[in-house]
């Protein structure tokens, strides 16, 4: 009887079904991923196998649910057999597209489709086209004979359909389940698959772990800090084999404050920055973090690549190479950070490879810890003055106070009127956002005199002159800047978040004012080819250039969040979200009606696969 209670039983049947050939067709990620060799890692790709792709295929049967409450068998077998068609066919265009670019399809990569009329990024022979219609054909034809045989002769009946999805679903909550565990217990094996997987959001728990006491994160860490050690199996990075032999091995400093917008940078603000580096430093007018976030904006100045690697770095705990190189070259690394370094993954991607691993610091408020932060710092240079005097050292120091808006009740505050601190919850459209722009001046005005103490501190050990010195931002900070109710950061790629102060200073480095558009993802191909004599070309191991090349002028640059990404122009800014929608902006974020992709959107996806493996 063609009633709903059978339609719908059919229509599932011809969905799960389809699981032996989806099955199949996702062999085709496999490649591009390190297949694990332990016991959890192999259980994890089992568990996920069956029952991620299971789960797409019940949701793609929920698209039926409907017209399988509405339309009669003889209607609905033949649109049953279409949608079960263009499943199929999504799930192998994905597998190329993967292939070629490391990430899924989504609305961005049609649109770039429909927009290639050069053939720049998709060029197919007429033969490929012939084979793709011809197996969609043949597709077609397969999917209809069985949704025929399903749904209109009634042949779903005795298929344990129920059983069969639950099976699916239980397999996909122990997938979560064990992803959560080998998370928050570092296990590379498992954490490492997770990208090939398309729509795939992996459970974590961490914090939750640890607060419950369930989990120590330092010793689950330390039990496995090795693994940080090891290149990148699926990227081609380096591409070959790092040739460095330094002629001198001078110290190097990263001092970097949290969310320091470029025009906070002036002799009024940062008084004592500029006056120690404004003459004899070499000064970046247009420079831009490499993301609107902590996370992404500090990856791409210690990798040198763009944020659509950071997915795949994190779950592998891949280290920059800029980072195993010092640690090759025998530098004592001194890392200081007033936030906790794992609350944004850098245990498990920068800072991989560095064991034992300083997380953060102790205090109360952030402008206690940048306090701390800097005693403790200069008590590490007297360490390492008394024990390895020799032995060059890098160190880092990353202050936190205008992030949190934090300054000390009695410390200097030139910037009035200034708010007593920020609540975003109170923020909107009418608020006024001069308060708020000053504390956050003001906390960089007090992080700036801790900032004096480092300085004078190299100047009285004679290190000043052989220390190259680095002092820039992960990010920048928005304060309502084009009354589009924009504050904070993460949230737009406009100047305001993604327009940072880069200040140079040290051996080789000539003083002067650069105007060019700089990035943060020139200045680890800079340390390595001028502080640790890396001789290879810089496109073996760097999406950017040498930020000492003179006349250094990109024509755009890269910047990403957590989940999107923007390239920016001088007179725009292309921006894709994590859902492939995509929009094209001015540098004031109003949208350009009838704008059409630049040349530079196609050539910064062919970057975007530079580094892996074709």
């Amino acid at each position: 009887m063609d009633v709903v209670s059978s339609r719908l039983r059919a229509t599932l049947a011809l969905a799960l079904c389809q699981l032996p050939l989806v099955w199949l067709i996702a062999l085709r990620y496999l490649p591009f991923m390190d297949m694990p060799h332990d016991g959890w890692g192999i259980l994890y790709l089992v568990l996920t196998w069956v029952g991620h792709f299971g789960l797409l295929v019940l949701l793609g049967w929920g698209l039926l649910l409907l017209p399988a409450l509405v339309l009669p068998s003889r209607w609905l077998w033949p649109l049953a057999a279409l949608l079960a068609t263009l499943g199929i066919s999504a799930l192998l265009v994905d597998t190329v597209v993967y292939a070629q670019y490391r990430f899924h399809v989504n609305y961005f990569m049609v649109s770039l489709f429909l927009n290639d009329k050069n053939g720049e990024i998709f060029s197919f022979s007429a033969e490929t086209w012939f084979v793709v219609v011809g197996v969609a054909v043949a597709l077609l034809l397969a999917q209809g004979w069985l949704a025929r045989r399903l749904i209109m002769a009634g042949r779903a009946r005795r298929l344990p359909v129920g059983k069969v999805s639950a099976v699916l679903l239980l397999t996909v909550v122990a997938s979560h389940l064990l992803h959560i565990v080998a998370d928050a217990r570092y296990m590379r094996s498992v954490t490492q698959q997770t990208g090939i997987y398309p729509l795939l959001f992996p459970a974590t728990a961490k914090d939750f772990m640890a607060d419950h006491g369930w989990l120590d994160p330092r010793a689950a860490r330390g039990e496995r800090a090795d693994v940080g050690a090891r290149e990148a199996d699926e990227l081609e990075w380096p591409r070959h084999p790092l040739q460095c032999s330094p002629q001198s091995s001078p110290n190097i400093m990263l001092v970097m404050i949290d969310s320091w917008r470029s025009d906070e940078y002036d002799a009024r603000t940062t008084p004592n920055i500029h006056s120690a580096l404004e003459e004899g430093g070499r000064r970046y007018t247009r420079h831009y973090s490499g993301g609107n976030s902590t996370r992404t904006g500090v990856m791409s100045l210690f990798y040198g690549l763009t944020g659509n690697y950071n997915a795949y770095i994190n779950s592998t705990q891949t280290p920059p190479l800029l980072v195993t190189e010092l640690q090759r070259q025998g530098y004592a690394l001194g890392i200081f950070a007033a936030a906790s370094l794992d609350s944004v993954g850098f245990d498990r991607t920068v800072f991989s490879s560095v064991s034992p691993l300083r997380m953060g610091t102790p205090g109360d408020t952030p402008h206690e810890r940048d306090e701390r932060m800097t005693d403790d710092w200069l008590a590490w240079m007297d360490q390492h003055e008394r024990t390895e005097q020799d032995r060059p050292w890098f160190g880092m120091l990353f202050y936190d106070a205008p992030h949190g808006y934090s300054v000390p009740k009695d410390a200097e505050m030139p910037f009035q009127p200034s708010a007593d601190g920020m609540n975003y919850l109170e923020l909107g459209p009418e608020t006024d956002p001069e308060p708020l722009s000053n504390l956050h001046r003001n906390a960089v005005h007090y992080d700036d005199r801790l900032i004096k103490r480092v300085i004078d501190d190299l100047k009285s050990r004679g290190e000043w002159d052989n220390t190259v010195l680095i002092v820039t931002a992960d990010h920048g900070q928005s304060f309502n800047d084009f009354h589009k109710n924009y504050w904070g950061h993460n949230s737009h790629f406009a100047a305001p978040q993604t327009h940072v102060p880069m200040i140079l200073h040290g051996p080789g480095i000539s003083p002067g004012v650069e105007e060019g558009m700089t990035s943060h993802l020139d200045v680890a191909p800079m340390l390595m080819r001028h502080a640790l004599g890396c001789t290879n070309p810089l496109s073996d191991y760097a999406q950017g250039d040498d930020l000492l090349r003179e006349g250094l002028d990109h024509p755009w640059v890269v910047a990403s969040s957590y989940l999107d990404y923007g390239i920016i122009e001088p007179d725009r800014i292309t921006v894709v979200d994590g859902t492939g929608q995509w929009k094209i902006l001015d540098r004031q974020l109003t949208p350009l009606e009838n704008a059409d992709f630049s040349p530079a959107v196609f050539e910064a996806l062919q970057q975007f696969r530079q580094f892996y493996e074709q």
